[in-house]
Formats: structure tokens, sequence, C-alpha cells
């Protein structure tokens, strides 16, 4: 057996093992089983279980670096999520902030021109919630450039 093969015999036998792989494994700075043994091998947000995770998916559940520094393996920036409370972490905020920057110009001009939040909410297609948010941070932007 040569050496490629007998490191994919080393990595299935590990997966078979431990239900993961061995690149998740050194992801976490192996810590991956820790942290799902503390989480109670299910998601913290909404309780989905690792099984469930695996019925649903199949594939494990993931673990989760809080502050998104995958250098910082410590127990306390870890924790356990499903893929779909993991993508509302950290990939919706960031499609939802790239959606929203291409109809700046539009939603600051209906603002504007009086329109309500309800109004220009409705025509961007986001919540009322979304655009006031945005606009406060696009008047603060513009405070601070014009100090």
């Amino acid at each position: 057996m040569n050496k490629i093969e007998w490191q994919r015999v080393k990595r299935r036998e590990f997966k078979r093992v431990h239900g993961y792989s061995t690149h998740a494994h050194k992801a976490t700075g192996g810590l991956r089983g820790k942290v799902l043994e503390r989480d109670g091998f299910s998601c913290v947000k909404c309780g989905m279980t690792d099984a469930e995770h695996k019925a649903k998916w199949s594939r494990p559940i993931t673990i989760d670096h809080k502050d998104k520094n995958r250098k910082n393996n410590t127990m306390e920036n870890l924790q356990t999520l499903c893929l779909r409370c993991h993508g509302q972490k950290d990939l919706i905020p960031r499609l939802r902030a790239q959606r929203v920057s291409k109809v700046r110009d539009e939603i600051m001009t209906l603002r504007g021109l009086g329109a309500t939040y309800q109004e220009i909410a409705d025509a961007a297609g986001f919540s009322i919630a979304a655009v006031w948010k945005w606009i406060q941070r696009w008047n603060n932007e513009g405070a601070t450039a014009n100090d």
C-alpha cells in the first residue's frame, strides 16, 4: 500500500469511528468532539440534534467559530450549529448587505422624496426594519464623512 492509499484508509477509519472527517477535526484545533459533547450533540440555537442533521442533510452538524476567526480554536469561541442556523449567522447577513447596497441609491432617493419606510420596503422587497437600519447606517456614514 502506498502513502496515498494509506492516508485514505486512515481518513475513512477516522470518519467511521468519530462520524466526521479529519478535516473537520483539524479545523477546530482538535476540539470538535469536545464541543459536540459540551453542546449535547445539538445546535445551540434551534436544538436540532446531530442525528436529525445527518438525516436531513446527509452530513454531520457543524462547529462554528463565534468570532469568525478560524484560527481562534478555543472552547469559548466554538459552538455547535446546524446548517440553517450557521447560514443565518454567517452567510445571510453578508448576502443581505450585498443585495441592499445594490439598491442604496434607489432607497436613499425614495427617502429623500419623502417615501415612508413601508413604501421603500415594499418597493425594494425588504422588511421595514432592514430599510430603517440601512438608512440609519448610510446617514451615519455620510455624517462621519462630512466631519
